[in-house]
């Protein structure tokens, strides 16, 4: 009796200590402040200039096929058209012929320069799926309050975007206090290896450290996309994962079908195959603890009492995470078959057959690491396993996300939205973006548009009628003038000004 009722008391503390969680469990109180610059945008102008930048199909191709130089041209041509102020003030140079780096000089050399990122091209459309579109995919029609196109989230919108921000304070007279850099990459669909990575080797050679740099990555995330939350949460990058194929080799005598050994060279490389889909590569919860602190309190019920206590409860956090492909990318690195190869003939057995696995690979791995695990996993020589084309890249560098650097873009978000039910959140991007061309650059580099995405929007990008609505479109322009206008320096000035007019009247 006297064991029961320790483990009784034991169980009941238990219970309160959890409880006591739960309740300190709350989401960070927001303090909404006015956007900076409250003006009205002519939200028919700026969709007619997106629309026109969709119709130009600067379409990054694997294969090396290239798209017409005229097209690019003509892009350049009307970008400059469309941004006067932006092209004869700022300094701009051409990399690679078709990136193109822009400097707005600031007032204060002393400051660190910031860098605003985006990219010009798009990824091409599917032939067989052009009679499923609403709209033909580079028509940048704009009907019933939206945008659609290919581009006109992945990511026209932010390269221009970013330009109407710039016009806009410029033809306000605004002279920023540090150097803004833009950065417009037309390769990134493929790499970023002639766009990107040039611009960030020419600033690298100028001895150039930025404040912070913004690239693309997260968005705003709406009606259920996060298993058990359901206020929008703006997900803020704070590092991607890193990218390797593999290509596995086995090669036999081969013959008629009629025939066949125990195991075919095909059948040995589907062994393989499920080997590695059933022995995933570790959790690793280091980088999805940040994001669940955030979005964790706004959770109900079960889910609440779970993430309050992962002290306790990580094992079942973990197994949860591994249940739904969107939240199992954030915990581990990632195993996708994605190509198989046999024969030529259905009665001929292979004399050689391949797969080739793509892994998207967690911060701490490599693309060595993945090869030395999945050596060990199918654990068969006759296997030879080498990496795709011998390219992979390394995971980038963890930014933080308790630094004025972060609240600087936070602070943007929540002036735009004037949403105090909004979560601002740091995650692990599980794609790949440009930035990871800029390590070094900065100890602060993010990956966030202001998308608004719902379950049904998300999954157009690179899809089937790809879409913005205008009036988000909009805010994308907003953010982003408030992002050039949210330096400390100046928003204390400006605050400081707006209580003495106050007081004043």
């Amino acid at each position: 009796m006297k064991v029961l009722a320790g483990i009784a008391v034991g169980l009941l503390l238990l219970i309160g200590v959890m409880g006591i969680r739960v309740w300190q469990f709350e989401p960070a109180s927001v303090t909404l402040t006015p956007p900076l610059e409250g003006s009205d945008l002519d939200q028919d102008v700026l969709a007619e200039r997106l629309s026109q930048a969709i119709q130009f199909p600067t379409i990054s191709h694997m294969e090396g096929e290239q798209t017409d130089p005229k097209v690019w041209a003509a892009f350049h041509a009307f970008l400059e058209k469309s941004f006067p102020l932006t092209y004869s003030n700022l300094e701009r140079e051409n990399v690679s012929e078709l990136s193109l780096l822009f400097r707005w000089k600031g007032s204060n050399p002393d400051l660190k320069p910031i860098l605003l990122m985006s990219h010009q091209d798009v990824v091409p459309v599917d032939a067989a799926t052009l009679d499923q579109w609403s709209y033909p995919p580079f028509s940048g029609t704009v009907a019933k309050g939206v945008i659609y196109g290919r581009g006109a989230v992945d990511i026209k919108s932010g390269v221009v975007g970013i330009l109407e921000a710039v016009e806009y304070l410029l033809s306000q007279g605004h002279v920023p206090e540090r150097d803004v850099y833009l950065a417009f990459g037309h390769d990134e669909e493929i790499g970023g290896e002639a766009g990107a990575m040039r611009i960030a080797e020419a600033l690298k050679s100028r001895g150039l450290s930025f404040q912070w740099i913004l690239d693309e990555g997260g968005s705003i995330v709406t009606d259920g996309i996060i298993p058990g939350v359901e206020r929008p949460v703006a997900l803020v990058g704070i590092a991607e994962k890193g990218y390797v194929s593999l290509r596995l080799t086995a090669n036999a005598v081969g013959g008629h079908s009629s025939m066949p050994p125990k195991h075919t060279a095909l059948g040995v490389i589907a062994q393989a195959l499920v080997d590695l889909e059933q022995r995933p590569f570790p959790a690793n919860m280091a980088y999805s603890k940040s994001l669940f602190e955030q979005i964790g309190p706004a959770m109900g019920g079960l889910e609440k009492w779970v993430f309050a206590n992962m002290w306790l409860t990580e094992p079942l956090v973990e197994r949860i995470l591994s249940s739904a492909n969107t939240t199992n990318a954030s915990i581990r690195t990632t195993t996708a078959v994605t190509m198989a190869q046999g024969s030529s003939k259905d009665n001929i057995l292979p004399t050689q057959a391949s797969a080739v696995v793509n892994f998207r690979i967690m911060p701490g791995e490599t693309p060595e690491t993945v090869l030395e695990y999945v050596t060990q996993v199918i654990a068969n020589p006759d296997i030879t396993v080498t990496m795709l084309e011998g390219f992979g890249n390394e995971p980038s560098e963890v930014s933080l996300s308790d630094n004025d650097s972060f609240e600087w873009i936070k602070q943007a978000i929540y002036r735009v939205t004037q949403d105090d039910e909004l979560i601002v959140a740091p995650y692990l991007v599980t794609a790949g973006t440009d930035a990871k061309h800029y390590t070094g650059l900065s100890d602060s580099i993010y990956r966030f548009a202001f998308n608004r995405f719902t379950p049904d929007t998300l999954q157009r990008m690179h899809g089937i009628d790809e879409q913005i609505k205008v009036s988000d479109y909009v805010d994308v322009v907003r953010f982003y003038r408030e992002l050039l206008l949210g330096d400390s320096t100046e928003r204390a000035d400006r605050e400081a000004d707006s209580v003495a007019d106050n007081r004043a009247e």
